[in-house]
């Protein structure tokens, strides 16, 4: 498992999936640091052995739900990929409903069951909240969602308001951890990331 995870962080490292930077993130914060996990799926092997790690978590947590549900866009790839190596029913949720047709937020049958939602890289939660409030809002169930990376930054925090655990493939203190090891990022690299961890973590939780 450890060598599978070694393998999976440095080619996303060496893949350009993880950035060194200045970032404008969708929270409106700004990062030393980028996880492009849009592009992940043209990375085939790669891809697989990540979803692979996914489903192995699921079942040795022994999650139990009904359906997947991917928020868009990029977790709706990721829920379909999933919904498929586990037979399960695929369900996306809009970030805002469509403007025509049925106008729907949820697209899919959900009413009564149990939803396991899913998205890409977990921040402070913002999106992780809206699925879960669209979810509950037709009616559905959810106690857990699952991310590829974990950011640590309050996405946890956030979704426990609503009863809900937050899992996740990898930690980012993990990927720093294996990059480090493996010389792929250097010093000044390593204290630009270890100063903003440290001050998103004195930063006060107020959602």
């Amino acid at each position: 498992m450890d060598k599978v995870v070694e393998e999976i962080i440095v080619s996303l490292y060496r893949n350009g999936l993880f950035k060194i930077g200045t970032f404008k993130l969708t929270s409106g914060k700004i990062s030393p640091y980028y996880l492009d996990l849009r592009v992940l799926p043209s990375y085939p092997n790669l891809y697989r052995k990540f979803m692979n790690l996914a489903v192995e978590l699921l079942k040795n947590m022994n999650i139990k739900f009904d359906a997947i549900a991917g928020i868009e866009t990029a977790g709706i790839v990721h829920a379909s990929y999933l919904g498929c190596l586990l037979d399960k029913p695929i369900i996306y949720i809009r970030k805002k409903p469509k403007e025509h047709g049925t106008k729907k937020l949820v697209e899919g049958i959900i009413h009564g069951k149990q939803v396991l939602l899913v998205d890409d890289v977990a921040t402070t939660g913002g999106s992780l909240e809206h699925g879960v409030k669209a979810i509950i809002s037709e009616g559905g169930l959810v106690r857990h969602a699952l991310v590829l990376i974990d950011r640590l930054e309050g996405a946890s925090q956030r979704l426990r308001k609503y009863g809900v655990e937050l899992l996740s493939v990898l930690k980012i203190d993990k990927i720093i951890e294996v990059l480090k090891c493996n010389n792929l990022l250097g010093n000044e690299e390593s204290e630009l990331i270890k100063q903003y961890r440290e001050k998103e973590a004195r930063k006060p939780i107020d959602f």
